[in-house]
């Protein structure tokens, strides 16, 4: 729980203030950092986007402790002597802030009115000073006329060794010496986790955001946050400081970019986890070998602890071996946990001195094959070492990043979420959390080997995340371009089937298409001719190969097949006029699929061709895979089917694996040879359409049968 941050101000005159002439005053200012870090980058774009020009004091450590003696006489001797160099003039106002959690959101010349319009008779110091509930937290803001600051400097410095901190400037004592007051109005600075209740934040008519304390009436211009790891101040600093504008959208720093010649392209390491049983599989390999990239460049290593992949991953790295630098897979076999594999795929690319790894997921499909140019060249442009790209779910709103964190620190939608996951905002966006794809810089690998171990009482990708928000690593989520999609792989079972996937058109409807739909199918759906080899029967693509090959197999797994006699105990009166060796899609547990997919893809085929005719969903009882051979049952007598109208599916190829065949129209005298694997022939059922199956004279024949509304 956060006090309210109190901030110190020296004044300058009345006179001054009203007047307000900020072209008679400079601005000097000053960032205090501790090296190289995320916050201070950010600080510094804001800065360059109102072109005001910071000097950096580098303190050399990890962090700084306004507390502690020795970080307050270092930093009092840098600024001493910076001041002394520069030789700043009376005129000249100084500022001081922290560099990692301070963000500019004004130029120069406001800066130096708002200074000058908090006037009163005081002499002047900001300092924030907070109360958090495992210590007191100070973040040093700081300005005012340098004869003062240096005044302040020699008051500290002759405070006793044991005090010489900030501390001493909060005693009563100090404020009446030296002539302190406190900006509570938030009228220059503003700290957003103390006054998180008061502020919100607005947009300018020329599209910038700003942060508005609506409770004082003011619009600062340095926006602070207590901590480095302050989640108010990074979602704030997504939009402030022109980093975003309503009307422009993302505005980029720097502009650096790959190199035009792949030779000099950054070396990655791609590191791919199969961390549990997950679909779809062979299609997340295929845009794994899409990813555009000098695989010169590449160096593999593959975790995957689940055996029904391993024929697929076997395929895959074989052909890897010969394209990649270096390829190391850890198998179903090893011993490795998702923590230790995820910590041995950074130490990996720390040893192949690789200047990236990314960090992707099996559930993730990257649709885009210059996904991993674009994310190399962004963070290289804006120097992000942490960044994912933006993948969801197909049309749903779960995605791979969180806007905000509850108190226990899991899921909170951020008030923008929505709007970034639509990509009605855009830009590079500063988040809480991310997972699934992540591309990292080799100067976060090496301080983020230990961040899958940090909390072990969270999942892996939680105490990642943990890790780098509490140590101040930035986390960037990118939906500047469509990279790819999430499979669902909630609740997937892999060992319970022999083609599981098969079973996913509900939960992973997109991808299963891709797979299981006839490749030609949406191009017949709109075309004006569909063949027509026999009156009112109509042949086209429907199923693709995978899918009849699957449905094959599955049946044949599955291993019941019918007597072919009469009795048959599976239908409710217990007899079949015309049997057939067959499985019902109800036995393999497939019948809600297989009646979806009628729905969904032979319905509107029925529409555009039997017009006039409208039923949905459609209903069907009898849906079935039929085997014909030799010494079982070749052929069958003719008939006429209960249905409105039926689909009949080859599924085998005929000269391949059977001879013969056929289905014959009685009434027309017509003979079809119904042997295009996956070719739907539709026609109509109970009525017009007598018709047989010829013999199979050798191998076997498969077909799909569906008698549609009964």
């Amino acid at each position: 729980m956060y006090s309210l941050l109190v901030l110190l101000l020296l004044l300058v005159p009345s006179s001054l203030a009203d007047k307000c002439d900020s072209s008679a005053y400079k601005l000097a200012a000053f960032a205090l950092s501790t090296g190289s870090n995320d916050g201070l980058e950010r600080l510094k774009c804001s800065a360059e986007h109102y072109n005001i020009d910071f000097k950096i004091l580098d303190l050399g450590q990890n962090s700084i402790d306004h507390e502690d003696k020795e970080d307050t006489g270092k930093l009092l001797r840098m600024l001493t002597t910076e001041l002394g160099v520069l030789r700043i003039s009376n005129s000249t106002i100084l500022l001081i802030i922290d560099g990692f959690n301070a963000i500019i959101t004004s130029d120069e010349s406001n800066i130096i009115c708002q200074f000058l319009d908090a006037c009163g008779n005081y002499r002047a110091l900001l300092t924030p000073k907070t109360v958090s509930a495992q210590r007191e937290v100070r973040s040093v803001a700081l300005i005012g006329f340098v004869p003062d600051i240096l005044d302040v400097f020699d008051f500290i410095g002759s405070q006793d060794g044991n005090t010489l901190s900030y501390t001493s400037l909060y005693s009563n004592y100090s404020v009446d010496t030296l002539g302190l007051t406190f900006d509570v109005k938030g009228i220059l600075f503003q700290n957003v986790d103390s006054a998180n209740s008061e502020i919100m934040l607005l947009f300018d008519d020329s599209g910038y955001a700003y942060v508005n304390n609506f409770v004082q009436n003011t619009r600062p211009s340095v926006i602070l946050g207590s901590t480095k790891g302050s989640q108010l101040l990074n979602h704030l600093g997504n939009y402030v400081g022109k980093a975003w504008s309503a009307e422009d959208g993302y505005l980029q720093c720097s502009t650096t970019s790959l190199k035009t010649s792949e030779n000099t392209w950054p070396s990655v390491t791609l590191a791919l986890f199969i961390t549990k049983p997950i679909p779809f599989i062979r299609e997340f390999l295929a845009t794994v070998s899409r990813i555009s990239y000098p695989t010169s460049k590449i160096d593999i290593y593959f975790y995957n602890n689940q055996k029904y992949n391993e024929e697929e991953i076997e395929k895959f790295l074989q052909n890897a071996k010969k394209l990649y630098q270096t390829v190391e897979y850890d198998n179903s076999d090893t011993e490795l946990g998702e923590r230790e594999a995820r910590k041995a795929a950074l130490t990996f690319a720390k040893e192949m001195l690789n200047d990236f790894i990314f960090m992707l997921d099996g559930d993730v499909h990257l649709i885009t094959p210059e996904t991993l140019q674009l994310l190399v060249d962004t963070a290289i442009a804006g120097k992000f070492g942490i960044i994912a790209p933006l993948v969801t779910l197909h049309g749903k709103l779960f995605s791979n990043f969180w806007g905000a964190l509850d108190s226990n620190g899991y899921y909170l939608r951020s008030e923008d979420y929505i709007e970034i996951v639509d990509g009605k905002r855009t830009g590079i966006w500063n988040v809480p959390y991310i997972s699934k794809a992540i591309l990292i810089s080799k100067e976060k690998i090496k301080v983020l080997e230990n961040s899958y171990t940090y909390n072990v009482m969270v999942d892996a990708d939680m105490s990642f995340c943990e890790y780098a928000r509490e140590m101040g690593y930035f986390m960037y989520v990118d939906n500047q371009h469509y990279y790819g999609f999430l499979v669902d792989a909630e609740d997937f079972v892999s060992d319970e089937r022999l083609h599981p996937e098969m079973y996913e058109i509900f939960k992973n409807r997109y991808v299963w298409e891709q797979r299981y739909i006839h490749p030609k199918y949406y191009e017949a759906l709109n075309s004006r001719n569909i063949p027509q080899p026999c009156p009112d029967v109509y042949n086209y693509p429907l199923m693709s190969e995978n899918f009849t090959k699957e449905l094959i197999e599955e049946m044949e797994h599955y291993g019941l097949w019918s007597s072919g006699k009469n009795e048959d105990n599976r239908l409710a009166g217990g007899y079949e006029n015309v049997p057939t060796v067959d499985i019902h899609m109800k036995q393999i547990s497939f019948e809600k699929e297989w009646l979806y997919f009628l729905d969904e893809y032979v319905r509107p085929m029925q529409e555009k061709l039997f017009i006039g005719y409208y039923q949905q969903p459609v209903e069907a009882v009898m849906m079935f895979v039929v085997r014909y051979k030799q010494g079982e049952q070749s052929s069958l007598q003719a008939h006429h089917d209960a249905s409105t109208y039926t689909v009949d599916i080859p599924l085998n190829k005929r000269g391949r694996d059977y001879e013969g065949g056929g289905i014959r129209y009685v009434r027309y005298n017509c003979t079809v040879p119904a042997d295009q694997i996956g070719y739907a022939a539709m026609f109509p059922g109970r009525l017009t359409h007598l018709h047989e199956g010829l013999p199979v004279t050798s191998g076997i024949r498969y077909i799909a049968v569906s008698f549609l509304n009964p």
